[in-house]
């Protein structure tokens, strides 16, 4: 009997999604050690060609889809318009439907209800195909997404994808660019981190994105506040109409904030335009210039997740869609009040969701407590249950359920489960959304 040996799961991966490419980088777990940096995936032996083209195209003549380089040199040949942007299109048709999402493709049967969804996994399918060149999906153990806004429907498609380009792997985690910035971060070294950290975007469009990363270290953990703004520039604006746009912009910053380190990352950087803004950028401090900064640091991500960066745990990174506070509640469990945690601060909000069986002491009200993570003030969050039916003391099982409708918004769900066959059901549910601290 003839044995095959399965190949051994050992990199982990870090895939940018950004409008116009996708950006591999990973590292060898079993090679790994402290100060090493990810490797970023070149489609062209070589060469740095890491920014694989966001691009797809149907040749008529065959009825088959090009993907990538290929897809645009064949679609320029046919004098066509390749598909690009698949991303967004794959999120739009989430979000808005099927009929909005292709007009024209409308009363499609099961098929297509996912038909950007599904060109932008054959997509994906194509760069892991030139990937395997050097990481096979069989011997990856664990992936981060990233693109430059991780939101639901961002997340949503990813998530349908990565369930068929990585069947069973659990280990699959999403995150914004500003995430994976962090990360990045924070396994550079402690000085980068003594004050806030300046990143310049350059990938996000037709004007820059100033970013900045603050750390609370009165904080255990030391907690990191995310910060973006992004710039105008007017249509007629010259070289030198951006640079003092930028300039002032900057400027303006680094009045609110004390910078020990600056990233520059991005195409619309390039050209020369960032004279005296770089000047100021980089006076004073460390600044350094990649343009392969967040498949990096969704690398790090992985690897962070993965348990193999016990720097990690000293930080707690809080991001803009993420809750700012931890959500529970006291119970009474083995003759003791213990806290029970429900909802942890750092969840993104459309993913954070719990829910808890309890036996309803007496009254008819349930107290959340809220616990802010910059060591805010603790709040309780009373939910009054109207009409409550009248039982003996805890003779009553309630449902609660959690879940968020906005970063700052709670809805909580009670429903009334009885107390078996002594006590059915009434039958009745309390609905209540609470604003929270954002």
């Amino acid at each position: 009997m003839l044995f095959t040996r399965l190949p051994e799961k050992k990199y982990i991966l870090g895939i940018d999604l950004e409008e116009t490419f996708c950006q591999i980088s990973y590292l060898n777990t079993r090679k790994f050690s402290a100060g090493m940096d990810p490797h970023t995936f070149s489609y062209i032996a070589g060469r740095e060609a890491f920014n694989i083209p966001s691009a797809a195209f149907c040749d008529e003549e065959t009825g088959k889809w090009a993907f990538g380089k290929e897809a645009l040199d064949l679609a320029a040949e046919r004098g066509k318009e390749p598909l690009t942007r698949l991303l967004a299109l794959a999120a739009r048709e989430e979000t808005a439907g099927e009929e909005d999402a292709e007009p024209g493709r409308k009363g499609g049967g099961e098929g297509e209800a996912h038909f950007y969804g599904d060109l932008l996994t054959a997509y994906l399918k194509y760069c892991l195909t030139l990937l395997s060149v050097e990481v096979t999906a069989e011997e990856t153990e664990a992936v981060t997404f990233t693109t430059a806004d991780m939101d639901k429907a961002n997340a949503a498609v990813l998530r349908r994808a990565a369930q068929e380009l990585y069947p069973g792997l659990e280990k699959v985690a999403f995150e914004e660019h500003l995430k994976s910035f962090y990360h990045y971060v924070l396994m550079q070294d402690e000085e980068q981190r003594r004050e806030s950290v300046l990143l310049v975007d350059g990938w996000s469009g037709a004007e820059p994105v100033l970013s900045c990363l603050s750390f609370n270290k009165k904080t255990r953990p030391i907690v990191c506040f995310p910060e973006q703004r992004k710039l105008e520039f007017p249509e007629d604006a010259d070289a030198g109409g951006k640079d003092k746009i930028l300039y002032d912009a900057v400027w303006e910053l680094m009045q609110e904030k004390a910078f020990s380190a600056a990233y520059l990352t991005g195409e619309l950087l390039a050209g020369g335009w960032m004279k005296e803004s770089l000047n100021l950028i980089c006076r004073g401090r460390r600044a350094f210039q990649g343009d392969n900064l967040y498949s990096k640091g969704a690398a790090y991500s992985t690897l962070i997740a993965c348990g193999m960066a016990a720097k990690a745990d000293k930080y707690f990174y809080l991001s803009t869609d993420a809750l700012r506070c931890n959500i529970g509640m006291a119970c009474l469990k083995k003759g003791r009040m213990v806290y029970q945690a429900l909802l942890d601060a750092g969840s993104v909000w459309y993913d954070a969701a719990s829910q808890i069986d309890i036996l309803l002491e007496d009254g008819d009200e349930i107290t959340l407590i809220q616990t802010p993570v910059d060591q805010g003030n603790t709040r309780e969050i009373t939910v009054k249950l109207e009409n409550m039916p009248q039982r003996p003391r805890a003779a009553t099982r309630l449902r609660i359920k959690l879940s968020m409708r906005a970063v700052d918004l709670l809805r909580i769900e009670v429903e009334d489960m009885g107390f078996g066959e002594i006590f059915p059901s009434s039958g009745m549910r309390w609905e209540q959304e609470i604003a929270i601290n954002g």
